[in-house]
């Protein structure tokens, strides 16, 4: 086999175990573990996160997650998030994330600058929009929520009433 056809076959190899997925977990500090086609997988760094995946924290743990387009979320003791729609193509942009219970901290990425309108988040009382920003969501397992922005803007929809929340700000839900 010639060299450019071992070379093509590397690359392929690398793109495909790179992007198998559509996140990585980058830090792990204590249990975390990724409910999946119905199983339990305890997770490690390094590992893959795929669509429809259900990460759900243990305590004292801390979780940090980065999606192909750079965003970052970080999970925090006893918490459950659900990765409910992510597509990352030119054009076609979506992120929509449901978070149960526990703290959650994010840094928008591309998705969230170039189709900010697709990047949504999900709590039991309430709908999160982004504005490229950084914002952390503190949700009860009752329900009431607290959402802090810390850079840029959001938008909180809520029993038909929406919140602009700007930076340095916070608007509780329940």
């Amino acid at each position: 086999m010639s060299i450019l056809k071992w070379l093509f076959l590397a690359a392929l190899f690398l793109s495909t175990s790179l992007f198998g997925g559509v996140a990585k977990v980058a830090l792990l500090k204590g249990e975390a573990a990724v409910e999946r086609d119905g199983k339990n997988i305890v997770l490690k760094n390094g590992d893959t996160l795929e669509e429809k995946d259900s990460i759900k924290t243990s305590k004292d743990t801390q979780i940090q997650l980065i999606f192909e387009d750079s965003t970052v979320i970080t999970l925090g003791s006893e918490s459950d998030f659900k990765i409910q729609e992510y597509l990352n193509e030119s054009g076609n942009q979506k992120a929509k994330f449901k978070f149960n219970q526990g703290a959650f901290k994010t840094i928008t990425g591309k998705i969230g600058k170039s189709a900010p309108q697709n990047f949504t988040l999900e709590t039991k009382t309430a709908t999160i929009g982004i504005r490229g920003t950084h914002f952390t969501v503190i949700a009860g397992a009752d329900g009431n929520s607290r959402v802090y922005c810390t850079f840029g803007a959001i938008s909180v929809s809520s029993q038909g009433k929406e919140s602009s929340v700007a930076q340095g700000f916070y608007v509780s839900v329940a």
